[in-house]
């Protein structure tokens, strides 16, 4: 009897033999909703709430619904794969083997608890109903895909299989239903029913469906009265950084600028009273090992979904549930803007927290992952997460803002880039519902001749020709090509036929565009724009033969290309590398006049060799100023004298040693920096203030600051961080032919010819195709360059000395 009262839904019977068949929508504007069928807990029920956590089975319905019809619901968000970092571990549940705890997730709500979670088990669930003779063969089939959809639930009495984490996410639902039943008598305050969740509510084997309901999903969203993010199961962090999340989250902004960059080293275990924490109003400090467990809360898979953009934009309200605990999306956004403005993202990485003493102290710590794990992973704060939050508040200013603004395709393609979809043409098409249309659409005008290609999600094309056609489209658009700026290394490239001076989407783009460093809006090309072609040629040779014309004059040639870090043996090394191409330079830098007829005698000031090599390591922008302030480069003294003396020492690695171009530091290592970088100095001209007399002050200053205690190498913190995105790992520093400095994509080389390209702002790195293959004006585009003294502001012109040919990229 208690079983009968308990059962929601259909009862068991032979359908659930056979897989849900789906019905086609009534209209393409229609949407299926799902209901969740949960056991009734009536007044006179003597049942408690712990009688129903056996009910394991999910029952649901479907049905369709025209938008005027459909009632009130709630939108899932979460993500198909497995919802946990791989130095995640699910923290132990009790009394269950649930990955969530069971507890409150607010002051009324708990999670009921259910046994073999296949996420977190590592079982395999066989396919329910699985009959090779069931007349629903074919649907069947349909399901029996190798995409981890293994377990079952049942629709309309019939099995539909889902992936693991849905299946955790409908079991979290159902919890917070069943809860609110038990613990409200008023009907009313019991969550909404209806559900919208895509791998369930959209045929996903239907093209034709899929292309219209994505094409309307943001509608959807928009509709729907609220969204539920679930993050999966409750790892070894989740609580400490939901503590971090409560505790940003209590600062009132108008203190946070009263924190400094370098307040994130405070020590957490000798705080004084004027310590960030205390100026911030918190009741203590928070450690830095919750910092760490922030770090990987927000590195979960969730983070890093192209749908997830959207989705979460468009919600009216929405909250975040991992395991038993529930935020509240503006709580995670407000500490999200606060890392964002004190630029703390820069510190939190696990690379440069693993060294500090009191991590070090707690490195054996459990929550860190068997054997560290975590520690020795290189995670970094996702910055993913803090461009999600930064759409989110654009699109919810205020109407009037937002038309002046506008969110463009570009802008959601380049904030995002770093996000994954299981199919890369999910990489433009879940962005396309945010967009403002007018930014990727144009009709020809007095100086646009091409109309821009329409683009609508079509999932019957090949990739390639998907990314190829939006590219095509924003070029068209804007009419200039400064989209060559996002065309990833060769090396990273996965997409085939995909022309060179195509983005590919779907990789992560690393390091991001010259075009972010710095306020100055930089234009090599001066006030030479780029012609698009006609809507007929733009067809045929853009969309149809991924050729791009355009027109440009050469720099010069690469002659000499740096080693990359990880190319030797060791920092000194590659330190060694980049003075000697800097010793190959003249006296003082060539640069190029920038005459116009504005301006019939400009001229750049003399630099030596010391200053041209600083200014290009860090691409001539320091904290986001440009050109770089000279205090960069007594900067830059220091940050040679603190790698020489660690060199010499060879001690064991400080807490700063991660602002350094290395952390392990052995006796054996070369000494071919010192030398070279001598040689460097010697070289330097009669009255360059970075001779030696600036050397030696700088030595005496720094031992004098050793031994009176003083010395902070952390002041070197946010030129290592200039260093590492504008060289360093990212990019490869490069001499033309002609005694130019610059750094360009790891996978130039000697013979690579630099460009400036009319209506692209940085200049760019050509490469002539192997000989017989093409004809003289062909290139393929190996990716964007810094090349000092070419990077002028829109204030100027172009080298009016220059004579500017006609070349098409393939």
């Amino acid at each position: 009897m208690r079983m009968q009262m308990r059962m929601a839904g259909p009862s068991p019977s032979p359908s659930r033999r056979t897989f849900y068949r789906y019905e086609p929508l009534p209209s393409p504007d229609a949407i299926r909703l799902l209901e969740l069928h949960v056991p009734p807990v009536r007044p006179n029920d003597t049942d408690t709430l712990a009688d129903h956590q056996d009910e394991n089975e999910i029952h649901c319905s479907l049905k369709s619904f025209r938008p005027s019809e459909a009632p009130a619901y709630r939108a899932l968000s979460y993500t198909w794969g497995h919802p946990l970092p791989s130095f995640s571990r699910p923290a132990p549940a009790r009394g269950s083997q649930l990955g969530f705890r069971q507890g409150a997730l607010d002051s009324n709500s708990s999670v009921p608890p259910r046994a073999g979670l296949g996420v977190l088990d590592g079982g395999v669930q066989g396919t329910a109903g699985h009959d090779d003779s069931s007349p629903d063969a074919e649907s069947q089939q349909l399901h029996n895909r190798a995409d981890a959809r293994r377990f079952p639930i049942y629709c309309d009495g019939r099995t539909m299989l889902v992936t693991a984490n849905l299946h955790d996410a409908l079991h979290m639902l159902k919890g917070t239903m069943m809860a609110a039943h038990h613990h409200n008598t008023d009907p009313a305050a019991a969550p909404t029913k209806h559900l919208w969740i895509d791998a369930v509510c959209v045929n996903q084997d239907d093209v034709e469906e899929r292309n219209a309901q994505v094409a309307r999903m943001a509608q959807t969203f928009l509709s729907a009265e609220s969204v539920e993010v679930w993050l999966g199961a409750e790892d070894q962090f989740t609580a400490d950084a939901i503590a971090v999340i409560e505790a940003i989250a209590s600062i009132p902004e108008s203190l946070w600028n009263t924190i400094s960059y370098t307040d994130f080293f405070d020590s957490s275990s000798t705080t004084p009273a004027a310590s960030w924490h205390a100026k911030a109003g918190l009741a203590g400090p928070i450690p830095h090992a919750s910092w760490l467990a922030l770090i990987a809360f927000i590195n979960r898979p969730w983070f890093r979904r192209a749908w997830v953009v959207q989705e979460l934009t468009l919600a009216r309200t929405a909250a975040l549930v991992c395991g038993a605990h529930r935020v509240a999306w503006d709580k995670l956004d407000r500490t999200l803007s606060f890392v964002r403005s004190r630029r703390w993202y820069h510190h939190l990485s696990t690379d440069k927290m693993r060294h500090l003493p009191e991590i070090q102290a707690a490195s054996l710590d459990d929550r860190f992952g068997d054997g560290g794990s975590f520690l020795a992973s290189g995670t970094s704060f996702s910055m993913g997460a803090i461009y999600l939050s930064r759409t989110r508040r654009r699109f919810n200013a205020s109407t009037e803002q937002r038309r002046r603004t506008g969110t463009s395709l570009e802008d959601l393609l380049q904030m995002h880039r770093e996000t994954l979809a299981t199919d890369p043409r999910d990489k433009v098409y879940a962005f396309l519902g945010l967009a403002d249309r007018n930014t990727f659409t144009s009709q020809p005008t007095a100086t646009t001749t091409a109309e821009a290609p329409t683009i609508k999600p079509d999932y019957s094309l090949p990739v390639h020709q998907v990314y190829t056609s939006v590219t095509t489209s924003l070029m068209l658009s804007q009419g200039d090509l400064r989209l060559l700026s996002h065309v990833q290394d060769a090396s990273l490239t996965k997409i085939p036929d995909l022309p060179s001076w195509v983005p590919d989407y779907s990789v992560v783009l690393d390091p991001y565009p010259l075009l972010f460093r710095g306020k100055c809006n930089w234009s090599a090309a001066g006030h030479q724009t780029w012609t698009p072609p006609t809507a007929e040629v733009a067809a045929q040779m853009m969309e149809r033969d991924g050729l791009l014309p355009v027109t440009g004059y050469m720099i010069d040639t690469i002659t000499h290309a740096a080693a990359m870090p990880d190319e030797v043996a060791d920092s000194p090394a590659y330190w060694a590398g980049i003075v000697d191409t800097a010793a190959g330079l003249a006296d003082y830098y060539p640069f190029r006049s920038t005459v116009t007829p504005n301006n019939p005698a400009r001229q750049a000031p003399p630099q030596s060799r010391i200053e041209a090599l600083w200014r290009t390591l860090v691409a001539n922008s320091y904290a986001r100023t440009h050109p770089a302030p000279t205090t960069c480069g007594t900067l830059f003294i220091d940050y040679v004298l603190n790698m020489q003396a660690r060199q010499a020492l060879s001690g064991t690695p400080t807490s700063a040693s991660d602002f350094l171009p290395h952390h392990q530091h052995h006796r054996h290592q070369t000494d071919s920096l010192v030398p070279a970088w001598h040689r460097l100095l010697d070289a330097e001209p009669e009255g360059s203030p970075y001779g030696r007399a600036l050397y030696r002050a700088r030595i005496a200053c720094v031992v004098e600051r050793m031994f009176q205690g003083t010395y902070e190498p952390i002041e070197l913190a946010q030129l290592q961080h200039e260093l590492d995105v504008a060289s360093g790992r990212m990019r490869r520093v490069f001499r033309t032919e002609g005694g130019y400095l610059g750094t360009g994509p790891r996978s130039l080389k000697a013979g690579d010819e630099v460009w400036v390209l009319a209506g692209a702002n940085v200049p760019m790195v050509l490469r002539r195709p192997a000989q017989g293959t093409t004809t003289e004006r062909r290139r393929r585009l190996v990716g964007e360059a810094y090349v000092h003294g070419f990077m002028h502001s829109k204030r100027r012109g172009g080298d009016a000395s220059v004579s500017w040919v006609d070349v098409v990229l393939e």
